[in-house]
């Protein structure tokens, strides 16, 4: 064949020999892409119309051969496994045998495609494991490389070997088992299909069939196709350069050479050898480029130019040696491409319809392993993001998330939400068995309207819908009940396997394929993207039963062969290729490989190929360190003024205000200006802040109504602990019904709780007795005096004080502290210090603006005032009584002592008060981050800031 494209030249030799009579003429290509490019190519070369030859792929040409009907791999799976247990009745579940089982089913196939003889090759598996086994006289250390060898063929050697050495001794019974459950239900695996038919294709003799672009031929089919051409009328042709061809040890060359010896093939080999490839005036540039981004901006950017150049993008191919680069290059491919054609499946695994149905089948399966379990919050959530698909308004989402959140729900009973999603319930509701959820699966998607689905999402909800159905009727006619588990994972591998066409114009300027799309077609641009050791050629070792030297030893497919199969889908792309570009990912990291393909690495050495090499180069820069920095005027002023007494609209500071300025000015400007909050969120687990919630009402519920607190009081309010603590958890919206519906983890909580208010109760019992003035008062208001650049003004100050108790002629402030709060601080300035750090106390700091509160809240008062916090890192102490200590300070004359009242300290900490008030509302102080990046680990602005 003398024309440089094999398709066209194809083409010419069908019309040149049969005219307008080619309608008689049967051409068989490896795959149905081929027959259609050569269609086109064929129908240029006629002026009118005529019969067209039939052009099939040699699968489907065999299968219309017969009257067996090709099974699915879902039957297929089913079937040898039905056969598997009327072998070993006690075998392990479905679940457990699928991997085996695929294994096992690919075996079968290439054992029928090679036509072995199976007593022969099962025999000799079985004698080669008992040989193993029978290694008794072998030192330990040849024990060990015999055992080390056997267990590169043990699926989960250290769990199921037992059950695995009984599936080898029984292949020989399974495969007939096997064979004859399929026979009886009419049905048949690829490998049989052919195996039978070469058996019984003397139909062929005579007929005029071509047999064109093979390269690897199984023996069943080497036997179809000798028994074609022993008529005479049949014809074979070859898609072959003698770059390869010659050279001994060229891989891709590894089956012509063979076939070369056989004489059936010998004449159409020599025949159709051209010598295309090693030509000086053949060129290809090689871009390296670091990862998947860097290669497909390189290729965009290239493709750009020849859509731009005097020849546009006509005639061109993108093949993407990894498939998972096809979103990324759809996405960023340049607008001047125009029209692209992609030529290769897209995995139902990225589809949102293909999510939610993983999600519920997963909540399912959950559902099913923990009987009686509520559902949790997030799992519904997670399902009603999809509610467009589940025709479910966003209306009624987003008040079932309103009233969740309001009531901090976050467990719920089936028959909570039965009403407002009814075709939810049914989803969710827990089945018995497996095939009763595939019913509501199929329901579920027979009952909805497709034509509110996006395109992509309507045909995989068709593929589901037929698939389901299909996984159900297998697992019916075989009697094989599968688990959850089981039906879990044959979901997962289904978005793994099943991929959807693009819908496409085989005419486009732009093709973009995968590697196997590519077999028999020509196309002047050629560009290659990922071509990385790993990504082509793929790993090519493979599971199986059957050791490495018994395939070689039965000519059943090996390394060797798929690795010479890989290798001609390359060097044959370079048969008529005008410009070839190929990328590859210099950088190795993690599981990248930065390898160059080492077919490329060949032709550099080897060939007479020109190469022009680049690199795209990614310039690392340090980032810059992101500064914010809001100045007080315009509007941020007026919303800072609100805290002003007088002023509109009018608003208080409260302690943990301050604090959060002392710590960061501009998260303080983002909480309490701005006023960005974040959004609430339903608690499963307790943060530091619900705890501190939890034991301040858990106490104002114990002591309410309580004035007079006497030693026997105290014991009783002992045996009413409990009964505070589950309140406290109501009042603050965590399910506590007697403790029995609470999670693990709030149980934990729940006891702490209840600790901490036992060792208050011991140290106020030592107090005893004592009068409560009040509990959780929110009333303590304060209009602080400052002086600002603009005059005098009164700062709105306000808190919520924990307890304020009196005993005898002394008042205790009294601030519960569940976290590792200290009761020593130093200097009164230093707790606003920001350069303090940890040294900060700011639990000190609160409690003395407690005190001055309640202090001007009553200006008559005489009482000394003392400050006290039960805080949880000191309460179990036995002596413990709350009081803060205050450290010497030799230079300013101060020695150590206990804090045993506030107007020891007024005067400083009023001062030091003024001081912070007066930078918070000073125009030419602006709110900047803070300094230390320790406190911007756990900070909710920490995205808008960049910071940490």
């Amino acid at each position: 064949m003398n024309h440089s494209n094999f398709l066209e030249s194809l083409a010419a030799r069908c019309k040149e020999q049969f005219e307008e009579n080619c309608g008689q003429l049967h051409i068989i290509f490896p795959n149905k892409r081929a027959g259609l490019y050569f269609a086109t190519y064929l129908a240029e070369l006629y002026e009118k119309p005529v019969w067209s030859p039939i052009i099939t792929s040699f699968e489907s040409f065999v299968e219309e051969q017969q009257d067996r009907k090709l099974a699915d791999e879902l039957q297929l799976s089913f079937v040898l496994y039905k056969a598997y247990k009327s072998l070993l009745p006690h075998a392990e579940a479905f679940d457990a045998f699928l991997p085996w089982g695929e294994m096992i089913l690919k075996d079968f196939n290439d054992i029928d495609n090679y036509l072995v003889e199976t007593n022969h090759i099962f025999r000799v598996i079985k004698s080669q494991k008992e040989l193993d086994d029978s290694f008794d006289f072998l030192s330990e250390d040849d024990k060990k490389i015999i055992q080390g060898f056997w267990q590169g063929f043990l699926p989960e050697p250290d769990k199921k070997q037992t059950e695995f050495i009984k599936t080898w001794s029984i292949l020989d019974q399974l495969y007939e088992r096997f064979n004859t459950l399929l026979q009886e239900q009419n049905l048949v695996y690829k490998g049989r299909l052919f195996r039978e038919f070469s058996d019984n294709c003397d139909s062929l003799v005579g007929k005029q069939v071509w047999f064109a672009g093979f390269n690897a031929l199984t023996r069943a089919e080497e036997k179809i196709i000798k028994r074609c051409l022993d008529g005479g009328q049949s014809d074979i042709f070859w898609e072959i350069d003698s770059y390869y061809f010659e050279g001994e040890y060229q891989e891709s060359g590894l089956f012509f050479r063979e076939y070369a010896k056989d004489p059936a093939f010998k004449a159409s080999i020599e025949r159709d050898i051209q010598s295309q490839i090693n030509h000086k005036n053949k060129q290809i540039e090689l871009v390296s480029a670091p990862l998947r981004m860097g290669q497909i901006m390189a290729t965009c950017q290239q493709l750009e130019q020849l859509s731009l150049s005097a020849g546009g993008i006509k005639d061109t191919l993108v093949i993407l040696a990894d498939e998972s680069y096809l979103p990324n290059l759809l996405d960023k491919l340049p607008p001047s491409v125009g029209a692209v054609n992609v030529t290769m499946g897209w995995g139902i695994g990225h589809a949102r319809f293909y999510i939610l149905l993983q999600k519920l089948i997963e909540l399912q399966y959950s559902l099913s392993k923990n009987k009686g379990r509520q559902l949790k919050f997030k799992e519904l959530q997670s399902i009603l993001s999809f509610n467009d698909l589940l025709a479910i308004s966003d209306d009624d989402v987003e008040t079932f998330i309103k009233h969740c959140l309001a009531e901090n729900r976050y467990l719920f009973q089936l028959e909570d939400f039965e009403e407002e999603f009814p075709h939810l319930v049914e989803l969710i509701q827990p089945k018995e068995v497996s095939g009763d959820y595939l019913d509501a699966l199929v329901d579920f998607i027979q009952a909805m309207d497709l034509e509110m689905l996006g395109a992509l999402d309507k045909s995989v909800a068709i593929t589901l819908h037929s698939t389901f159905k299909r996984l159900a009727s297998a697992s019916a006619d075989q009697q094989i009940e599968l688990s959850m588990a089981s039906l879990l994972r044959l979901y997962k591998k289904l978005g793994n396997t099943i991929k959807l066409p693009f819908t496409g114009e085989p005419n486009s300027n732009l093709q973009v394929m995968g590697i196997l799309e590519t077999r028999n077609l020509s196309f002047k641009n050629v560009l290659i993207v990922g071509m990385n050791e790993g990504s082509w050629p793929k790993d090519s070792s493979t599971s199986s039963f059957i050791p490495y030297n018994i395939r070689k030893a039965f000519d059943l497919p090996t390394t060797e062969h798929q690795d010479a199969m890989q290798a001609y889908l390359f060097y044959r792309l370079l048969h008529n290729t005008e410009s070839m570009w190929i990328t590859y990912n210099n950088i190795t990291e993690f599981n990248k490989n930065g390898e160059l393909s080492r077919y490329v690495q060949q032709l550099q050495y080897e060939s007479e190929i020109q190469f022009v090499e680049s690199s795209v180069e990614t310039k690392v820069l340090a980032e810059p360190v992101f500064h914010i920095t809001k100045q007080k005027n315009g509007e941020t002023l007026t919303q800072l003024r609100r805290y002003l007494v007088g002023s509109e609209n009018p608003r208080r500071l409260s302690p943990s205000a301050l604090n959060t300025y002392i710590d960061c000015k501009l998260k303080f400007y983002f909480n309490y200006i701005e006023e960005i909050y974040e959004p609430d969120e339903i608690k499963e687990d307790i943060d530091p802040s619900l705890l501190g919630n939890l034991l301040h009402t858990s106490m104002e519920f114990l002591y309410e109504g309580k004035k007079e607190l006497t030693e026997e009081v105290m014991k009783e309010l002992v045996g009413q602990i409990e009964s505070a603590v589950n309140r406290s958890f109501v009042e603050n919206k965590l399910e506590i019904d007697q403790v029995k519906k609470a999670r693990g983890r709030q149980l934990i909580v729940y006891e702490v709780i209840k600790q901490f208010v036992s060792y208050i109760l011991k140290a106020d019992t030592r107090y005893t007795p004592f009068e409560v003035i009040a509990l959780e008062s929110k009333d303590y208001t304060v209009d602080f005096e400052i002086e600002t650049l603009e005059g005098t003004e009164k700062v709105g100050l306000k808190g919520v004080i924990d307890r304020v108790d009196r005993k005898n002629e002394h008042i205790r402030i009294v601030d519960y502290k569940s976290g590792r709060d200290n009761r020593e601080f130093s200097d009164i300035a230093q707790l606003i210090d920001v350069d303090a750090g940890d040294n900060r106390n700011k639990g000190v700091f609160q409690l003395l603006y407690y005190s001055m509160l309640y202090k001007d809240n009553h200006p008559g008062l005489t009482l000394p005032i003392q400050p006290l916090m039960y805080n949880s890192k000191d309460l179990h102490q036995p002596d413990f009584d709350g009081q803060l200590k205050q450290k010497g300070n030799k230079e300013a004359g101060r020695t150590a002592g206990v804090l045993t009242d506030y107007s020891m300290v007024e005067d400083e900490f009023k001062e030091t008060l003024t001081y912070l008030l007066t930078e918070i509302f000073n125009t030419s102080i602006d709110f900047t981050q803070t300094e230390d990046l320790r406190k911007c680990q756990y900070c909710p602005y920490i995205e808008i800031c960049r910071r940490g």
